[in-house]
């Protein structure tokens, strides 16, 4: 199957593409007749530098969140609108299961909290990665000025929502057992220093906190990249996790933290903005509207599944994009991917001319 945003014969990943030299505008044509694209006009040639929502070279921050919200703007449908009827497939089972947890009588208060937590973190992991394996798709599109349509997005990644899922229990598990770990030496450091008594054992577990919690962000933020190769080179689960991991291997993997962690802190704000209005008028309202000691009202868990339908329309079509231009820049900036985008640009825009 031919990826999406490539022509084929691609090299495989990781091995420099082999791509002839573009010829500059004027050049008289080689005896065998000019190249197809050598028809353009210069000003579609100029614009080959930038045929979609980003530059073709490495991309900075401006970019990668520029290019994600370019996106949204010029693909609605396929990206929020998709999002909201995915997001709205998958809420509705979420809602009917939060509402028969929360009236059983079987569960303790806490117990039935806990419980319609999980429900929540499952569905919503669910929706968030098929949404993702679709929106990188659409970017994908976009970045070579084309406009994927939703019953095409579907089609193109249908066949790979197994393979996303595979990486989001595979990613889950790695992160699980890194986190165990993790713990685990900052426990025996903080009884080490308790026992020699050289150190305050506060001190240790705190310090030891703060570096597990950056070494795990660390380690999250270069598997999140783990859909792209999935979908775009049709990886399976354990390979797209390795080429993530490949990719943002030495200095740009702290790169990519950043860049990932700012845009978790953009969409966090974006969340806050529009769930926090809504508890203090549920608060405003008066008892019986968020729940009592026993657990939530039905009203507040409808409500909650409404604000996350309406917060991750939004969020996922952007994160997943930024995930997506991510992927891309590790590419050119490692595998020269550059040049094989901008051949695929001038043969996409001499297809159109035809």
């Amino acid at each position: 199957m031919t990826q999406p945003h490539v022509p084929d014969g691609m090299p495989p990943p990781g091995s420099p593409p082999s791509v002839p030299a573009p010829v500059p505008p004027g050049t008289p044509p080689a005896a065998d007749g000019p190249d197809p694209w050598q028809r353009l006009t210069p000003e579609e040639l100029t614009r080959l530098h930038r045929p979609g929502v980003v530059p073709l070279r490495p991309l900075g921050l401006g970019d990668i969140f520029g290019g994600s919200l370019q996106t949204m703007r010029r693909n609605p449908r396929a990206t929020v609108g998709m999002a909201l009827l995915v997001l709205a497939a998958l809420l509705v089972p979420s809602l009917l299961l939060s509402l028969g947890v929360a009236g059983t009588s079987l569960l303790a208060p806490t117990d039935r909290e806990a419980v319609l937590l999980l429900v929540t973190l499952v569905f919503s992991a669910l929706a968030s990665t098929t949404l993702t394996g679709l929106i990188v798709h659409t970017v994908g599109e976009a970045v070579l000025g084309d406009r994927a349509g939703l019953e095409e997005a579907w089609e193109a990644v249908r066949g790979r929502i197994p393979a996303l899922l595979g990486a989001l229990v595979l990613m889950t598990v790695l992160l699980l057992l890194a986190g165990v770990m993790v713990v685990g030496v900052v426990v025996l450091a903080t009884w080490a220093a308790t026992a020699a008594g050289d150190l305050p054992a506060v001190l240790v577990a705190v310090g030891g906190g703060l570096a597990a919690a950056v070494l795990l962000v660390w380690a999250g933020s270069r598997l999140s990249l783990a859909p792209a190769p999935v979908v775009l080179e049709r990886a399976g689960p354990w390979r797209g996790v390795r080429r993530a991991w490949a990719l943002t291997s030495g200095r740009q993997s702290w790169r990519v933290t950043g860049i990932t962690v700012l845009a978790g802190l953009v969409t966090a704000a974006f969340a806050a903005a529009v769930q926090v209005p809504v508890s203090v008028v549920l608060l405003l309202a008066g008892d019986g509207f968020l729940g009592t000691a026993g657990g939530p009202s039905t009203l507040a868990i409808v409500l909650d599944h409404a604000v996350q339908l309406a917060v991750n329309a939004v969020v996922v079509p952007f994160t997943a994009g930024v995930t997506a231009l991510l992927y891309l820049d590790q590419r050119i900036r490692r595998e020269g991917l550059d040049l094989v985008l901008h051949r695929t640009a001038q043969e996409r825009a001499v297809r159109r001319r035809r």
